[in-house]
């Protein structure tokens, strides 16, 4: 299996189509959804509607994501840092992006952001409802203690400790 690039392992969607060897009057299509690209085979079996023929089709590939998007964007792993709610998954790359996180569920009065593509503003509502602060701020908590990294300084505390010292 291959794809346009070979770096990503994970998920994958192999679809493909073709006239029926059989009957040659319909079009047999497959679509299947693969957990890991180095898994997934070259060709899918299907049955055409008209005569029932078994057939098989060369799949192509394209990337896919599951549906709480809880992975490495580069390469498609599964990442380390994810956390499940009752609502759904709280997920983090590092410990900044925790960091980034813990800092805007944790504040009272958010701004509104000027972009609706900013990271924020995509954020699912559950994430961002003030019922749910506590519940989210507690899974990040315990994505802090599974986190490996501690964020960086912010560029606030290293500005003061560049004039004090």
């Amino acid at each position: 299996m291959t794809t346009a690039d070979d770096s990503w392992r994970g998920p994958v969607l192999g679809s493909g189509r073709r006239p029926c060897g059989s009957c040659g009057q319909k079009w047999v299509t497959f679509c299947g959804i693969f957990d890991e690209a180095s898994q997934a085979p070259s060709v899918g079996r299907t049955n055409c509607q008209h005569c029932a023929a078994e057939n098989e089709v060369t799949l192509t590939f394209s990337r896919t994501e599951p549906v709480d998007h809880a992975i490495d964007p580069f390469f498609g792993l599964e990442l380390a840092l994810k956390e499940e709610t009752r609502h759904g998954t709280i997920w983090a790359y590092n410990a900044e992006h925790l960091y980034e996180q813990e800092q805007f569920i944790a504040a009272r009065l958010r701004e509104n952001s000027t972009s609706k593509w900013s990271y924020f503003a995509r954020l699912p509502s559950w994430v961002k409802s003030a019922k749910n602060r506590e519940m989210v701020l507690k899974a990040i908590a315990r994505l802090k203690r599974r986190s490996i990294t501690k964020p960086a300084a912010s560029s606030e505390n290293l500005s003061r400790k560049s004039t004090t010292g």
